[in-house]
């Protein structure tokens, strides 16, 4: 006989996770309730309603199980986050959305984005002009980055919506991150502020790494395009430098709030902070902002609660708006997890301070505690091989894309620019080079190293016809060029360039340890042959000089080619040691960095 028994527990109906709709609804309710008046209780409808629309078809997947794909809004890839804005003006409650409809690539999802758009621009007054103006630029054309387009939309009460665009500077590609932020600060009007931004907020070459561009979707003299960075392995001082003076904070404030969020003053590296700088017009930012990713410097949420009221406390904000949203937002106990606090961002607003938490919904997953703190963004690197680093500058960091040498190529063909390029490029190098060449082949101790930089000694003193030497070349092409030199070019301001890079390239000759010092000579041969070219290119659009009165530049265009691959070779003759091919690496991406600093104060003279 076959026996049968029966369960004497109850049983238990599981309730089906709810969609990712149902989730932000819920949560984007309960904070608006939180708004003082009830004012964004009266416009609750309209709120879920432009959320729904933000969402749109992926606002049916279910929340809990595995993401539909790894979206970088969050760190559960949860495509939404929700925060609230207190200090300074009337408190925000904001939602920042990845739309998705249909595929999950980059591809897809710009297109549903952008078809999106214009869905907010007829149904919610979203102002897309600015967008279309740069869209063409961060478009994707194969998976580089990890975003392809986010709206967010800010409430407050009393006000319409603000809407804003996120795209993705790495668009084409980490190496040609800088062009692109160029070409679309210019479409803009904002190509004025293109040199100081990368001067005071990425002078760490790769480790302060662009890598988000916002527009608000507004057409109104106020509506601003911002740029972002991530500082890899920053301290507090550093961020306190890029922020503090674009963002009129008090001194010693940045590195106060990051002691205070971020648990210590640096380096940061289980996550990079992030900084901004706004513009609304002109080349002067109208403010910044440091996002600190306080998820990673904590155990749980408990803790990241804490420290931002020990801020709140010092900043004599009231706690009361952040403590109420915490609690309404919150669907576990703080306790029990981190990453729902995913940053904390603080700035002046007419000189008041304003901090805005940024709330992961955790549709996904909730991390165990202090399982954030064990991981280490790796910062961006170049190859360590020597040969494999000259082939980069070669092929990929080309100093003929520099944003100077694409915008020219851009306007209308001009002589003045040149003038202003080569006349910089004789104060710093003029007569001299020989001699610091010179010196490097004294102090070399590879007897093939030493050959090959004799030999190219040799090519710029005119292969023993003194007639022939560069320099005096260059100079009857630059006296050729005298009557298109640009109206004010006797201004020291115009030449200052030249005399900088000229003390940092005797540095580099003269007083480098040997080994750096030719790193730092290949790559000034590969940049020379892409400079000469993109000045070549330059003067043959132009009709106002006879190109054939150009010696110099048509001699070089050749002779930098042949040394070009020359400094490939010394590439490939570095010892094998591991000193030594770390010294000729340091060595070149050091004199790369002065090279581009070089171009961008040249840049700022030729369009200031």
């Amino acid at each position: 006989m076959v026996q049968v028994s029966f369960s004497t527990q109850p049983y238990v109906v599981r309730e089906p996770a709810p969609t990712l709709h149902e989730l932000g609804r819920q949560q984007l309710s309960a904070l608006a309730a939180l708004a003082p008046g009830g004012e964004l209780v009266r416009d609750l409808p309209r709120i879920l309603e432009i959320f729904g629309d933000l969402l749109g078809e992926s606002g049916e997947r279910r929340a809990g199980g595995p993401p539909a794909y790894a979206s970088d809004v969050v760190d559960d890839h949860t495509p939404f986050e929700m925060s609230i804005a207190i200090g300074g003006a009337a408190p925000d409650l904001r939602v920042l959305v990845e739309p998705v409809a249909g595929g999950c690539s980059l591809a897809a999802r710009w297109t549903a984005a952008r078809a999106l758009g214009e869905q907010l621009h007829a149904r919610h007054g979203a102002d897309l002009r600015r967008l279309d103006q740069v869209a063409d630029l961060f478009e994707p054309r194969k998976e580089y980055g990890q975003l392809a387009l986010w709206y967010a939309v800010s409430f407050r009460p009393g006000a319409a919506p603000a809407w804003k665009a996120y795209v993705d500077l790495r668009a084409r590609g980490n190496e040609h991150a800088r062009v692109v932020l160029e070409e679309a600060l210019d479409r803009l009007g904002l190509g004025a502020a293109y040199p100081r931004l990368l001067r005071e907020a990425g002078g760490r070459d790769l480790l302060d790494e662009l890598v988000y561009f916002s527009l608000d979707l507004a057409d109104h003299a106020h509506a601003r395009a911002k740029v972002y960075f991530r500082h890899h392995r920053a301290t507090a001082a550093d961020l306190e430098r890029v922020v503090g003076g674009a963002g009129n904070a008090e001194a010693g404030e940045v590195r106060a709030f990051c002691a205070a969020v971020l648990g210590h003053d640096g380096p940061y590296l289980s996550r990079p902070p992030v900084t901004c700088w706004a513009f609304a017009g002109g080349r002067e930012p109208s403010g910044s902002t440091l996002y600190a990713p306080i998820a990673y410097y904590v155990r749980h949420d408990a803790e990241a609660r804490d420290r931002i009221r020990r801020w709140l406390d010092r900043a004599q904000i009231d706690p009361a708006g952040y403590e109420g949203a915490l609690v309404a937002f919150a669907r576990r106990p703080l306790e029990a997890g981190v990453g729902m606090h995913s940053y904390v961002s603080f700035k002046r607003d007419r000189g008041v301070p304003r901090l805005t938490a940024y709330l992961a919904p955790e549709a996904y997953r909730t991390f165990p505690p202090g399982s954030l703190a064990k991981r280490e963004m790796p910062a961006p690197r170049r190859p360590r091989a020597p040969e494999q680093l000259a082939h980069r500058y070669e092929t990929v960091e080309r100093l003929a894309d520099h944003p100077l040498f694409r915008r020219l190529e851009r306007e209308a063909p001009d002589v003045a620019p040149v003038w202003t390029i080569l006349a910089n490029n004789w104060v710093a190098v003029g007569d001299r080079f020989p001699r610091w060449l010179a010196g490097l082949v004294a102090r070399v101790e590879h007897d093939g190293m030493r050959s090959i930089l004799a030999k190219q000694l040799n090519d710029e003193l005119g292969g023993g016809d003194p007639a022939k030497a560069h320099r005096v070349l260059f100079q009857r092409m630059l006296a050729d060029l005298e009557p298109h030199a640009p109206p004010g070019a006797r201004d020291p301001a115009v030449l200052a360039p030249g005399r900088r890079f000229a003390e940092a390239l005797a540095h580099n000759y003269l007083e480098r340890p040997w080994l750096e010092a030719v790193g730092g000579t290949l790559v000034a041969e590969i940049y020379g042959k892409q400079v000469d070219q993109a000045l070549g290119r330059l003067m043959r659009r132009q009709r106002a000089v006879d190109p054939a009165r150009l010696t110099w530049l048509v001699l070089h265009e050749t002779l930098e080619c042949e040394h070009a691959s020359e400094a490939v070779e010394l590439a490939r003759m570095t010892p094998a040691s591991i000193e030594a091919r770390a010294a000729v690496c340091r060595g070149a991406e050091e004199l790369a960095a002065i090279g581009t600093r070089y171009f961008d104060e040249l840049y700022e003279v030729v369009f200031q």
